[in-house]
């Protein structure tokens, strides 16, 4: 185990996609102790040798000596916050590693697509122990080190599920604050997940089953027309969850995604590269919810069906 500093803020970031990757190059700009797990060896090889580098939207760089090729390995580290950052097919598989090196001072925070995520985890680890984030950043991988941020949408969303979590909560997003990656702590974070599953589900799968981007995809009169009626009946199955989205999201929606240019949604690249989506967390609880309501959603069962038709194609 490495020796503490005084006052020192030690995050294990899960995952060196997209999300973790630009996570972890602004924590450690802010001054945390920053250790990298990620199990692709080509990833890690990468960056040992010349660090995270961001592009585009942000441009900012960042090297780092601590890595490691397994959950396992973090234990090391006597971390304040483990950020769980993988597909979310992956989160099951992670979360139960961590419960192997779990301390009494450890934070667990998911930050991936799709809903209930942090309830599977709060199963392991209590709520007084759970976070939920909310990203509103996008990329790509140009290289295994190098991330094409497609844009920020601010503001990133953090939040404890209980009291007992809520300074580190505030910890982590100052820290975030401090290097220009905003970020809130709103009053029901779920308000702002659903809103988030509800962008994702409504253009995701979209462009996966078609192959194109979300701007190609937004371009075309009859695929927005499609998009706008997905976002319609999500939107009446958060109603009944009682989910508080406003007048008008559905308007910031379509803005929203017009702004996301020429990005490849990772459900897209997931299956181009033979890889499970994360379909049954975004579509897929949206269909269940409505289920549990008596509410039909044949647009998300419609595309749910074809992606997982897709997946099993290239799995």
């Amino acid at each position: 185990m490495t020796t503490k500093k005084k006052d020192e803020f030690r995050i294990g970031v899960i995952g060196m996609g997209p999300v973790g990757a630009t996570l972890a190059v602004h924590l450690q700009e802010a001054g945390a102790l920053v250790v990298l797990c990620e199990m692709s060896s080509k990833i890690t090889d990468e960056i040992r040798k010349s660090g995270i580098h961001l592009t585009h939207t942000i441009e900012k760089s960042a090297e780092f000596s601590q890595t490691c090729h397994s959950v396992q390995e973090l234990g090391m580290y006597d971390l304040d916050l483990a950020v769980i950052a993988v597909k979310t097919p992956y989160l099951k598989n992670v979360t139960q590693q961590l419960h192997e090196i779990f301390s009494e001072k450890m934070y667990v925070m998911c930050a991936q697509n799709g809903i209930d995520n942090e309830l599977d985890v709060a199963r392991v680890f209590g709520d007084d122990r759970t976070l939920r984030m909310v990203v509103n950043y996008a990329g790509n991988m140009s290289s295994p080190n190098r991330v094409h941020v497609s844009f920020f949408n601010p503001p990133n969303y953090v939040a404890a599920l209980a009291p007992f979590g809520e300074a580190i909560a505030t910890r982590f997003a100052n820290l975030l604050n401090s290097v220009g990656l905003e970020t809130k702590i709103p009053d029901d974070i779920q308000d702002y997940v659903w809103a988030k599953a509800i962008l994702n589900a409504s253009l995701s799968a979209v462009c996966a089953i078609t192959r194109r981007t979300m701007k190609e995809v937004m371009d075309h009169p009859e695929t927005l027309a499609l998009i706008e009626a997905i976002i319609d009946e999500s939107v009446r199955v958060a109603e009944m969850e009682k989910i508080e989205l406003g007048r008008k999201f559905r308007r910031f929606c379509i803005r929203y995604l017009k702004n996301a240019g020429h990005h490849r949604p990772s459900m897209l690249v997931d299956l181009e590269n033979g890889s499970q989506t994360e379909i049954d967390h975004l579509n897929g609880k949206i269909v269940h919810y409505g289920q549990k309501h008596c509410l039909p959603t044949p647009l998300n069962q419609m595309v749910t069906g074809l992606v997982h038709t897709l997946e099993r194609a290239t799995l």
